[in-house]
């Protein structure tokens, strides 16, 4: 994580991640840097509050936070977003309040893939790590971690496409795929909580350009279930 510090600078950042509300309890979906010569330092952040739904949050925390430490729009220079892939609806809401936050400020947006940010809490020793993200029917979507760091989306695969990878670890939240779990066991492959946290994103979107706001879209692993019912009843 990065450090919090109480002094502030002129430009600042806010950071969203709520691309996987489950991912990780008591992680931060929303974090607020200043923007230093040669760094970037955490003001501060917030997670969702447990009364209110994660729909309704993101505006309320952003605000909380811009008034709390007395910044104005003007002073934002970028937001930055984890656009999945992630939960349909999660990542719709954040990834509307991000588009809209910057449209409105006039500032820049990066979009990051959420993978990018649950790398920055994996340890060295943990990788090769298949990253899992949006479970869903004994499958899910992963990226393959490398030693150096580096990532290569691997797409949604089953638990038999495991041992291709010759991992260290699987990385994943509470709703990855028993038979994930059991092929790990089977493999000596070490199962690792997944950490998808605002206090992040920052650092995983090193090297991203910024995208108009209007071209900003999330990355989904798979059509949403309205989409097939609705084309299957259209048949």
């Amino acid at each position: 994580m990065v450090e919090t510090v109480s002094s502030l600078s002129s430009k600042f950042v806010i950071a969203i991640e709520l691309s996987n509300p489950n991912a990780s309890v008591g992680a931060h979906a929303v974090a607020l840097f200043s923007l230093e010569t040669e760094c970037s330092k955490l003001i501060d952040s917030l997670p969702v509050p447990s009364s209110v739904r994660s729909a309704d949050a993101l505006m309320v925390l952003v605000e909380t936070l811009c008034t709390k430490h007395q910044i104005v729009p003007s002073e934002i220079e970028r937001v930055v977003v984890s656009v999945g892939p992630g939960g349909y609806t999660a990542l719709r809401i954040s990834s509307t309040t991000a588009k809209v936050l910057a449209d409105t400020i006039g500032c820049l947006l990066i979009a990051v893939p959420s993978a990018a940010i649950a790398s920055q809490s994996i340890e060295s020793s943990q990788r090769p790590a298949l990253i899992a993200l949006a479970s869903k029917n004994n499958q899910a979507h992963c990226t393959l971690l490398a030693t150096d760091g580096s990532l290569e989306e691997v797409g949604v695969i089953d638990a038999s496409k495991v041992e291709t990878y010759a991992v260290h670890s699987i990385v994943g939240d509470a709703h990855l795929p028993e038979t994930f779990v059991c092929r790990a066991a089977q493999l000596g492959i070490e199962i690792v909580p997944i950490e998808l946290d605002a206090r992040n994103v920052l650092k995983a979107s090193v090297g991203i350009q910024p995208i108009n706001p209007l071209e900003l879209s999330p990355q989904y692993a798979r059509e949403p279930d309205a989409v097939t019912q609705w084309r299957e009843r259209s048949k």
